[in-house]
């Protein structure tokens, strides 16, 4: 089978990926961006054949609103990517462009089928009518005295578990509580997840490979300039 050059390209770095090598690596080496990778891969994953192709020119209509119809497609299809119960959408990504490539393979014409952006426009306001439904007004319920107070100045810290989310930047490092801590290169643009053990004093990172496996990736030493309490003791029976 013959393939045009952006074929061959877009078929040689997934290769590369399943062959252990970094997206990382391999976008940068063939002077590409994260967001084709990620694109391609994604179309990869949806184990469609022809996936490398290019998705048939949209004709040029003038904007209007999209059907009720193509919006309760959209919803269906994202759904069904997110539930991994049809079997079109076992082992594929949920994300914009898997429906859009979904909706292509179900048949829908070009003319019918949203763009990336409007798609995305979908899932949001559909994700908030899902979040809004069924929300009612409640009158809130004091359970603590009225003259109760706090000092902040004399909270304990006590044993437990502190967590963060943050990306990785162009050093490879993550940044927390003012603090960089080296991460790895390999991670560069990545998100990873920061847990420091106040028990344990370490902080221990975390990240989710392609196969959706979380993994710890490093851990530090996490020195606690004062005394941690376990939340049985005495302190908190008989109050501040």
């Amino acid at each position: 089978m013959e393939y045009t050059p952006e074929e061959e390209e877009r078929i040689n770095a997934i290769q590369r990926h399943l062959e252990g090598e970094k997206p990382a690596e391999i976008y940068r080496s063939i002077g590409r961006s994260k967001r084709w990778f990620n694109t391609w891969l994604g179309r990869y994953r949806t184990g469609r054949d022809g996936w490398y192709k290019n998705l048939p020119k949209r004709a040029k209509v003038i904007p209007h609103k999209t059907s009720e119809r193509i919006e309760q497609a959209v919803v269906n299809i994202r759904k069904a990517l997110m539930d991994g119960t049809e079997d079109f959408a076992k082992y594929s990504c949920a994300g914009a462009e898997a429906i859009q490539f979904q909706m292509e393979e179900l048949g829908y014409k070009p003319s019918e089928t949203p763009s990336i952006s409007t798609i995305k426009r979908i899932i949001k306001l559909n994700a908030w009518k899902l979040k809004n439904k069924g929300l009612k007004e409640i009158n809130p319920k004091r359970m603590l005295p009225e003259d109760f107070t706090i000092d902040v100045n004399r909270l304990p810290l006590v044993v437990g578990k502190i967590h963060f989310i943050r990306v990785v930047d162009s050093g490879g490092r993550i940044s927390v509580l003012n603090e960089y801590f080296n991460v790895g290169e390999e991670y560069i643009d990545e998100y990873a997840w920061a847990t420091i053990e106040t028990g344990k004093q370490t902080l221990v990172v975390y990240y989710k490979d392609k196969d959706l496996t979380v993994r710890e990736i490093k851990k530090f030493d996490y020195g606690i300039c004062e005394a941690v309490h376990d939340r049985k003791d005495s302190i908190f029976v008989h109050g501040l």
